[in-house]
Protein backbone atom coordinates (compact mmCIF):
# COMPACT_ATOMS: atom_id res chain seq x y z
CA UNK A 1 0.00 0.00 0.00
CA UNK A 2 1.15 3.25 -0.93
CA UNK A 3 0.76 6.16 1.64
CA UNK A 4 1.78 9.97 0.90
CA UNK A 5 2.56 12.34 4.35
CA UNK A 6 1.96 15.71 2.92
CA UNK A 7 3.01 18.88 4.86
CA UNK A 8 4.04 22.75 4.74
CA UNK A 9 6.14 23.84 7.43
CA UNK A 10 9.37 24.28 9.49
CA UNK A 11 10.53 21.36 11.22
CA UNK A 12 8.32 21.28 13.59
CA UNK A 13 5.41 20.82 11.30
CA UNK A 14 7.40 18.60 9.10
CA UNK A 15 8.36 15.61 12.12
CA UNK A 16 5.29 14.17 13.50
CA UNK A 17 5.00 13.06 9.73
CA UNK A 18 8.44 11.65 8.88
CA UNK A 19 8.02 9.66 12.57
CA UNK A 20 4.38 8.38 10.99
CA UNK A 21 6.40 8.15 7.85
CA UNK A 22 9.33 5.71 9.39
CA UNK A 23 6.13 3.56 10.98
CA UNK A 24 4.52 2.87 7.93
CA UNK A 25 7.59 2.41 6.14
CA UNK A 26 9.04 -0.58 8.79
CA UNK A 27 5.84 -2.03 7.96
CA UNK A 28 6.17 -2.43 4.60
CA UNK A 29 4.38 0.50 3.33
CA UNK A 30 5.48 2.36 -0.03
CA UNK A 31 6.18 6.27 1.42
CA UNK A 32 6.10 9.05 -0.33
CA UNK A 33 6.92 12.80 0.82
CA UNK A 34 5.53 15.88 -0.24
CA UNK A 35 7.40 18.62 2.14
CA UNK A 36 8.83 22.03 1.13
CA UNK A 37 12.02 21.49 -1.09
CA UNK A 38 14.44 22.52 1.92
CA UNK A 39 13.68 18.91 3.23
CA UNK A 40 14.71 16.78 0.09
CA UNK A 41 17.92 15.83 1.58
CA UNK A 42 16.71 14.70 4.91
CA UNK A 43 13.77 12.58 3.12
CA UNK A 44 16.09 10.96 0.39
CA UNK A 45 18.61 10.25 3.47
CA UNK A 46 15.96 8.13 5.21
CA UNK A 47 15.26 6.10 1.73
CA UNK A 48 11.57 7.60 0.90
CA UNK A 49 10.43 9.07 -1.85
CA UNK A 50 10.55 13.02 -2.00
CA UNK A 51 7.96 15.07 -3.94
CA UNK A 52 8.47 18.44 -3.44
CA UNK A 53 6.44 21.70 -2.19
CA UNK A 54 7.98 24.85 -4.21
CA UNK A 55 11.05 26.16 -1.80
CA UNK A 56 9.46 29.56 -1.81
CA UNK A 57 6.49 28.64 1.32
CA UNK A 58 9.81 28.88 3.64
CA UNK A 59 11.71 31.55 1.93
CA UNK A 60 8.65 33.59 2.63
CA UNK A 61 8.74 32.70 6.91
CA UNK A 62 12.64 33.75 6.03
CA UNK A 63 11.58 37.44 4.50
CA UNK A 64 11.86 40.35 6.63
CA UNK A 65 7.88 40.76 6.92
CA UNK A 66 7.76 36.59 7.66
CA UNK A 67 10.44 36.95 10.47
CA UNK A 68 8.76 40.08 11.78
CA UNK A 69 5.23 37.74 12.75
CA UNK A 70 7.82 34.36 13.16
CA UNK A 71 9.71 36.37 16.42
CA UNK A 72 8.56 40.05 15.66
CA UNK A 73 6.21 41.51 18.92
CA UNK A 74 5.94 45.55 18.16
CA UNK A 75 2.31 46.96 18.43
CA UNK A 76 -0.60 45.79 17.03
CA UNK A 77 -0.74 47.73 14.10
CA UNK A 78 2.81 46.58 13.34
CA UNK A 79 1.88 43.01 13.43
CA UNK A 80 -1.45 43.66 11.14
CA UNK A 81 1.04 45.26 8.68
CA UNK A 82 3.50 42.27 8.63
CA UNK A 83 0.61 40.16 8.54
CA UNK A 84 -0.77 41.89 5.07
CA UNK A 85 2.64 41.79 3.64
CA UNK A 86 2.65 37.93 4.38
CA UNK A 87 -1.06 37.41 2.62
CA UNK A 88 -0.15 39.34 -0.42
CA UNK A 89 2.86 37.51 -1.04
CA UNK A 90 1.35 34.70 -0.67
CA UNK A 91 -1.58 34.86 -3.15
CA UNK A 92 0.37 33.83 -5.73
CA UNK A 93 2.36 30.85 -3.77
CA UNK A 94 -0.54 29.32 -2.29
CA UNK A 95 -2.14 28.97 -5.50
CA UNK A 96 1.26 27.24 -6.36
CA UNK A 97 1.13 25.17 -3.73
CA UNK A 98 -2.55 23.91 -4.10
CA UNK A 99 -1.53 22.75 -7.59
CA UNK A 100 1.26 20.72 -6.38
CA UNK A 101 -1.16 18.92 -3.94
CA UNK A 102 -3.56 17.82 -6.85
CA UNK A 103 -0.20 17.07 -8.78
CA UNK A 104 0.80 14.59 -6.40
CA UNK A 105 -2.36 12.93 -6.63
CA UNK A 106 -2.26 12.46 -10.14
CA UNK A 107 0.81 11.09 -10.47
CA UNK A 108 1.59 8.90 -7.43
CA UNK A 109 -2.42 7.89 -7.15
CA UNK A 110 -1.08 6.93 -3.74
CA UNK A 111 -3.78 4.81 -1.70
CA UNK A 112 -4.18 6.69 1.76
CA UNK A 113 -3.28 10.44 2.18
CA UNK A 114 -1.80 11.96 5.87
CA UNK A 115 -2.17 15.71 5.64
CA UNK A 116 -1.04 18.89 7.62
CA UNK A 117 -3.89 21.43 8.10
CA UNK A 118 -2.07 23.61 6.07
CA UNK A 119 -2.43 21.72 3.16
CA UNK A 120 -5.78 23.05 1.68
CA UNK A 121 -6.70 21.19 -1.56
CA UNK A 122 -6.85 17.75 0.60
CA UNK A 123 -9.60 19.24 2.84
CA UNK A 124 -11.99 19.03 -0.24
CA UNK A 125 -10.38 15.96 -1.83
CA UNK A 126 -10.85 14.11 1.69
CA UNK A 127 -14.95 14.87 0.67
CA UNK A 128 -15.24 13.22 -1.84
CA UNK A 129 -13.15 10.37 -0.61
CA UNK A 130 -13.39 10.40 3.32
CA UNK A 131 -12.06 7.04 4.25
CA UNK A 132 -8.61 7.77 2.20
CA UNK A 133 -7.62 10.42 4.23
CA UNK A 134 -5.96 11.71 7.67
CA UNK A 135 -5.40 15.10 9.13
CA UNK A 136 -2.18 14.76 11.40
CA UNK A 137 -1.91 17.86 13.85
CA UNK A 138 0.49 18.28 16.77
CA UNK A 139 -1.66 21.56 17.67
CA UNK A 140 -4.62 21.69 19.77
CA UNK A 141 -7.57 23.75 19.56
CA UNK A 142 -7.38 23.68 15.62
CA UNK A 143 -10.75 22.32 14.11
CA UNK A 144 -12.52 20.80 17.25
CA UNK A 145 -13.09 23.46 20.22
CA UNK A 146 -12.44 22.79 23.99
CA UNK A 147 -14.48 24.88 26.42
CA UNK A 148 -10.88 25.61 28.67
CA UNK A 149 -9.45 27.63 25.52
CA UNK A 150 -9.79 29.30 22.96
CA UNK A 151 -9.09 29.11 19.10
CA UNK A 152 -5.30 28.55 19.10
CA UNK A 153 -5.27 31.52 16.65
CA UNK A 154 -6.16 33.54 19.54
CA UNK A 155 -3.25 31.52 22.21
CA UNK A 156 -1.27 34.64 22.78
CA UNK A 157 -4.57 36.04 24.85
CA UNK A 158 -5.24 34.49 28.31
CA UNK A 159 -9.07 32.32 27.58
CA UNK A 160 -11.47 34.20 26.82
CA UNK A 161 -14.32 32.27 29.19
CA UNK A 162 -16.46 28.90 28.06
CA UNK A 163 -19.09 31.13 25.90
CA UNK A 164 -16.25 32.68 23.86
CA UNK A 165 -13.72 30.16 23.93
CA UNK A 166 -16.14 28.08 21.92
CA UNK A 167 -17.60 31.18 19.80
CA UNK A 168 -13.85 31.65 18.48
CA UNK A 169 -13.64 28.43 17.09
CA UNK A 170 -16.60 29.37 14.72
CA UNK A 171 -14.92 32.76 13.85
CA UNK A 172 -11.73 31.78 12.92
CA UNK A 173 -12.59 28.59 11.22
CA UNK A 174 -15.26 30.16 9.35
CA UNK A 175 -13.00 32.91 7.83
CA UNK A 176 -10.55 29.96 7.36
CA UNK A 177 -13.09 28.13 5.01
CA UNK A 178 -13.72 31.03 3.13
CA UNK A 179 -9.85 31.82 2.25
CA UNK A 180 -10.10 27.89 1.43
CA UNK A 181 -13.16 27.86 -1.03
CA UNK A 182 -11.39 30.95 -2.98
CA UNK A 183 -8.25 29.17 -3.26
CA UNK A 184 -9.83 26.24 -4.35
CA UNK A 185 -12.86 27.04 -6.77
CA UNK A 186 -11.07 26.51 -9.61
CA UNK A 187 -10.89 22.31 -9.15
CA UNK A 188 -14.19 21.96 -7.77
CA UNK A 189 -14.81 20.00 -10.66
CA UNK A 190 -12.42 17.64 -9.84
CA UNK A 191 -15.34 16.65 -7.65
CA UNK A 192 -18.58 16.81 -9.65
CA UNK A 193 -20.40 14.14 -7.22
CA UNK A 194 -20.24 16.82 -3.84
CA UNK A 195 -21.62 19.90 -3.11
CA UNK A 196 -18.71 22.30 -1.22
CA UNK A 197 -20.33 25.14 0.65
CA UNK A 198 -19.51 26.75 4.00
CA UNK A 199 -21.50 24.57 5.65
CA UNK A 200 -20.69 21.67 4.08
CA UNK A 201 -17.20 22.14 4.96
CA UNK A 202 -17.96 22.98 8.37
CA UNK A 203 -19.86 19.40 8.82
CA UNK A 204 -16.96 17.50 7.00
CA UNK A 205 -14.39 18.88 8.52
CA UNK A 206 -16.24 19.26 12.62
CA UNK A 207 -17.72 15.43 12.32
CA UNK A 208 -16.53 13.36 9.72
CA UNK A 209 -12.63 14.28 8.62
CA UNK A 210 -10.24 11.71 10.53
CA UNK A 211 -8.63 13.80 12.69
CA UNK A 212 -5.64 12.95 14.74
CA UNK A 213 -4.08 15.07 17.25
CA UNK A 214 -0.43 14.01 17.79
CA UNK A 215 -0.32 15.28 21.35
CA UNK A 216 -0.44 13.85 24.69
CA UNK A 217 -3.64 13.03 26.53
CA UNK A 218 -1.33 13.94 29.92
CA UNK A 219 -0.94 17.49 28.31
CA UNK A 220 -3.79 17.73 26.91
CA UNK A 221 -6.83 15.50 27.63
CA UNK A 222 -9.52 15.07 24.45
CA UNK A 223 -12.54 17.14 25.75
CA UNK A 224 -15.72 15.34 25.68
CA UNK A 225 -17.58 17.25 23.37
CA UNK A 226 -15.53 16.64 20.07
CA UNK A 227 -16.80 13.54 18.10
CA UNK A 228 -15.57 10.10 17.26
CA UNK A 229 -13.58 11.02 14.03
CA UNK A 230 -11.21 13.43 16.37
CA UNK A 231 -8.58 11.50 18.39
CA UNK A 232 -5.60 12.07 20.40
CA UNK A 233 -3.19 9.55 19.70
CA UNK A 234 0.01 10.88 21.25
CA UNK A 235 2.80 12.43 20.45
CA UNK A 236 5.18 10.13 17.91
CA UNK A 237 9.06 11.09 18.46
CA UNK A 238 11.60 9.68 15.57
CA UNK A 239 14.68 8.06 16.22
CA UNK A 240 17.40 10.79 15.44
CA UNK A 241 20.28 9.56 17.44
CA UNK A 242 21.43 6.78 15.11
CA UNK A 243 24.26 8.37 13.61
CA UNK A 244 24.51 11.01 16.18
CA UNK A 245 28.39 11.05 17.17
CA UNK A 246 28.76 13.71 20.05
CA UNK A 247 32.31 15.82 20.38
CA UNK A 248 34.53 15.03 23.24
CA UNK A 249 34.29 18.20 24.18
CA UNK A 250 30.61 17.92 24.78
CA UNK A 251 30.58 14.47 26.78
CA UNK A 252 33.67 15.94 28.91
CA UNK A 253 31.40 18.89 30.02
CA UNK A 254 28.92 16.56 30.45
CA UNK A 255 30.36 15.04 32.60
CA UNK A 256 31.46 17.76 34.16
CA UNK A 257 28.54 19.40 35.10
CA UNK A 258 25.72 16.41 35.46
CA UNK A 259 23.01 19.41 36.25
CA UNK A 260 22.68 21.08 33.01
CA UNK A 261 20.12 22.39 30.87
CA UNK A 262 19.59 23.56 26.96
CA UNK A 263 18.62 26.78 25.90
CA UNK A 264 17.23 26.26 22.35
CA UNK A 265 14.51 28.51 20.21
CA UNK A 266 14.25 25.61 17.76
CA UNK A 267 13.14 27.25 13.65
CA UNK A 268 12.27 30.95 15.99
CA UNK A 269 13.89 33.90 15.07
CA UNK A 270 13.11 37.55 17.19
CA UNK A 271 13.96 41.06 16.17
CA UNK A 272 17.03 41.03 18.46
CA UNK A 273 19.06 37.78 19.00
CA UNK A 274 21.95 38.90 20.25
CA UNK A 275 20.44 41.10 22.99
CA UNK A 276 18.11 38.33 24.20
CA UNK A 277 20.76 35.82 24.04
CA UNK A 278 23.11 37.93 26.39
CA UNK A 279 20.55 38.99 28.56
CA UNK A 280 19.23 35.03 29.14
CA UNK A 281 22.75 34.06 29.21
CA UNK A 282 24.05 36.59 32.00
CA UNK A 283 21.41 35.05 34.01
CA UNK A 284 22.12 31.84 33.72
CA UNK A 285 25.90 32.47 34.77
CA UNK A 286 24.81 34.76 37.37
CA UNK A 287 22.65 31.57 38.92
CA UNK A 288 25.14 28.95 38.04
CA UNK A 289 23.21 27.27 35.73
CA UNK A 290 25.22 24.94 33.73
CA UNK A 291 23.61 25.63 29.87
CA UNK A 292 24.15 23.97 26.54
CA UNK A 293 22.81 26.82 23.86
CA UNK A 294 21.69 25.24 20.40
CA UNK A 295 22.27 28.49 18.24
CA UNK A 296 20.70 26.58 15.42
CA UNK A 297 18.41 28.97 13.31
CA UNK A 298 19.77 32.04 14.57
CA UNK A 299 16.97 33.14 17.44
CA UNK A 300 20.43 32.57 19.83
CA UNK A 301 23.75 34.16 19.28
CA UNK A 302 26.89 33.62 20.85
CA UNK A 303 27.54 35.92 23.67
CA UNK A 304 31.18 37.02 24.15
CA UNK A 305 32.67 36.51 27.54
CA UNK A 306 30.63 33.42 28.10
CA UNK A 307 32.24 31.09 31.11
CA UNK A 308 32.95 27.54 31.05
CA UNK A 309 29.18 26.80 32.47
CA UNK A 310 27.68 27.72 28.92
CA UNK A 311 28.69 25.61 25.95
CA UNK A 312 27.24 26.08 22.51
CA UNK A 313 26.19 23.72 19.89
CA UNK A 314 24.34 24.27 16.37
CA UNK A 315 21.62 21.62 16.33
CA UNK A 316 21.56 18.35 18.62
CA UNK A 317 19.24 15.31 18.63
CA UNK A 318 16.55 16.20 21.55
CA UNK A 319 15.95 12.25 21.79
CA UNK A 320 19.95 12.18 23.08
CA UNK A 321 20.50 15.31 24.71
CA UNK A 322 17.64 15.49 27.05
CA UNK A 323 17.57 12.43 29.08
CA UNK A 324 20.80 13.83 30.31
CA UNK A 325 19.78 17.34 31.27
CA UNK A 326 17.99 18.45 33.94
CA UNK A 327 15.63 20.89 31.91
CA UNK A 328 15.01 22.76 29.23
CA UNK A 329 14.59 26.60 28.43
CA UNK A 330 12.73 26.99 25.20
CA UNK A 331 10.26 28.50 22.60
CA UNK A 332 7.34 26.24 23.45
CA UNK A 333 6.60 24.42 20.27
CA UNK A 334 4.42 21.60 20.99
CA UNK A 335 7.45 18.61 19.56
CA UNK A 336 9.84 20.61 22.18
CA UNK A 337 7.63 20.73 24.80
CA UNK A 338 6.58 17.12 24.18
CA UNK A 339 10.02 16.06 24.01
CA UNK A 340 11.05 17.92 27.46
CA UNK A 341 7.54 16.20 29.23
CA UNK A 342 8.77 12.95 27.55
CA UNK A 343 12.00 12.95 28.60
CA UNK A 344 11.34 13.84 32.78
CA UNK A 345 13.18 17.85 32.06
CA UNK A 346 11.80 20.76 34.23
CA UNK A 347 10.39 23.40 31.18
CA UNK A 348 10.43 27.05 31.24
CA UNK A 349 8.87 28.16 27.78
CA UNK A 350 10.20 31.58 26.28
CA UNK A 351 6.70 32.29 23.52
CA UNK A 352 7.56 33.90 20.80
CA UNK A 353 3.83 33.34 18.92
CA UNK A 354 0.47 31.58 18.60
CA UNK A 355 0.43 28.13 19.82
CA UNK A 356 3.86 28.59 22.00
CA UNK A 357 1.59 30.90 24.42
CA UNK A 358 -0.97 27.92 24.77
CA UNK A 359 2.12 25.08 25.43
CA UNK A 360 3.63 27.86 28.73
CA UNK A 361 0.27 27.81 30.18
CA UNK A 362 0.07 24.03 29.88
CA UNK A 363 3.27 23.25 31.18
CA UNK A 364 2.11 25.73 34.15
CA UNK A 365 -0.88 24.16 35.15
CA UNK A 366 1.05 20.40 35.14
CA UNK A 367 3.48 22.09 37.58
CA UNK A 368 6.68 21.03 35.86
CA UNK A 369 7.72 24.46 35.12
CA UNK A 370 6.67 28.14 35.81
CA UNK A 371 4.82 30.26 33.00
CA UNK A 372 7.58 32.03 30.97
CA UNK A 373 7.71 35.26 29.87
CA UNK A 374 7.45 36.26 26.28
CA UNK A 375 10.61 36.95 23.87
CA UNK A 376 8.55 40.38 22.78
CA UNK A 377 9.91 43.22 25.45
CA UNK A 378 11.79 40.55 27.76
CA UNK A 379 11.62 41.81 31.19
CA UNK A 380 14.99 40.99 33.07
CA UNK A 381 13.68 40.99 36.24
CA UNK A 382 10.41 38.69 35.57
CA UNK A 383 13.14 36.69 33.68
CA UNK A 384 15.40 35.87 36.73
CA UNK A 385 12.17 35.16 38.76
CA UNK A 386 11.06 32.46 37.09
CA UNK A 387 14.28 31.33 36.21
CA UNK A 388 15.55 30.62 39.90
CA UNK A 389 11.77 29.27 40.48
CA UNK A 390 12.87 26.58 37.19
CA UNK A 391 15.87 26.06 38.76
CA UNK A 392 15.36 25.73 42.67
CA UNK A 393 12.02 24.30 42.99
CA UNK A 394 11.78 20.94 43.52
CA UNK A 395 8.38 19.79 42.88
CA UNK A 396 9.12 20.64 39.22
CA UNK A 397 11.52 18.08 39.12
CA UNK A 398 9.28 15.38 40.46
CA UNK A 399 6.36 16.45 39.01
CA UNK A 400 8.61 16.21 35.03
CA UNK A 401 9.61 12.62 36.15
CA UNK A 402 5.44 11.60 37.06
CA UNK A 403 4.42 13.14 33.80
CA UNK A 404 6.88 11.53 31.46
CA UNK A 405 6.18 7.76 33.17
CA UNK A 406 2.72 8.75 32.10
CA UNK A 407 3.48 9.39 28.78
CA UNK A 408 5.52 6.25 28.38
CA UNK A 409 2.93 3.91 26.70
CA UNK A 410 0.42 6.76 25.47
CA UNK A 411 1.82 6.61 21.87
CA UNK A 412 1.67 3.31 20.69
CA UNK A 413 3.54 2.21 17.89
CA UNK A 414 0.71 0.66 15.37
CA UNK A 415 -2.28 3.42 16.51
CA UNK A 416 -2.24 5.70 13.36
CA UNK A 417 -0.94 2.89 11.15
CA UNK A 418 -4.05 1.04 11.83
CA UNK A 419 -6.26 3.47 12.13
CA UNK A 420 -5.51 4.81 8.73
CA UNK A 421 -5.81 1.47 7.24
CA UNK A 422 -8.82 0.95 8.86
CA UNK A 423 -11.14 4.16 9.53
CA UNK A 424 -14.26 2.59 9.49
CA UNK A 425 -12.86 0.69 13.05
Amino acid sequence: MKTLFAALGTQGDIEPFLAQAEIFAEAGHEVVCLFPEQFRETVTQLGYEFVAFDKGFLELLESQSGKNIMGGGGNAWKQLTNYIKLAKNSLSLQHLLISQQRQALINHQPDRIVFHAKCLYFYVAAMAKPYHYTLLTPIPCLTHPSKDYPHIGLGKWKPLGQVWNLKSYGVINGLRRMAMKSFIRKYYSDFPSIKISAKTLREFELNQLQTFYSISPSLFPKPEIWPASAKIVGYYFRNQTKTYQPPKELAAWLLQYPKAILLTFGSMSNTDPLSNSKTIISLLQKHGIPTLVNTSWGGLEKAENSDKTIFYVNQIPYDWILPKLYGLIHHGGSGTTHQGAAHGCVQMIVPHIIDQYFWNRIIEQRKVGPLGASIHNLDTNKFEKALVDFWSNPDYAENAKSLAAQMRTEAKKDTVLQLVLNPHT
